[in-house]
């Protein structure tokens, strides 16, 4: 038995999910639990419009989850996402440890995002844009 961590993005039929959020939340986590998965993190991500229809849905709510699996349960888990009528896609992906602590760690801060390396930590919240270390110039990051 090897486990692994994973990420999980599912995108979920946004009706579905805002007429039922948290039935809809304990089905995902259910099928995971179900495979012997754990689950670390998870949150709704991001909700929109399709680029194309998906199953006669023009919107949906990506759902992301990091969870430690047996590698060897993959399959199974493929097979129950894809027997749901609230998943309309699914990705897994396996990452390695120093990824997957800093997923976790942005997907359970207060706001959630997860930042690019490119962006500057120090860089003032709610600025517009702004350095708050230069005289108001907008910021511009080095092509170094």
């Amino acid at each position: 038995m090897s486990v692994y961590t994973y990420e999980g993005m599912f995108l979920l039929d946004s009706n579905r999910f805002a007429s039922d959020p948290d039935g809809t939340e304990k089905a995902v986590l259910g099928m995971l639990e179900r495979v012997g998965a754990s689950v670390v993190a998870s949150r709704p991500w991001q909700e929109g419009k399709l680029c194309y229809p998906i199953e006669n849905q023009r919107k949906g709510l990506y759902y992301l989850a990091c969870f430690t699996m047996d590698g060897g349960q993959a399959p199974e888990l493929d097979r129950l996402f894809k027997l749901n009528d609230a998943v309309l896609r699914q990705v897994i992906i396996r990452h390695p440890k120093v990824i997957f602590d800093a997923m976790v760690q942005a997907l359970t801060t207060q706001d959630g995002t997860i930042h690019s390396p490119e962006q500057k930590p120090d860089r003032a919240e709610g600025s517009g844009g702004r350095d708050r270390r230069g005289g108001g110039e907008d910021f511009v990051p080095d092509d170094r």
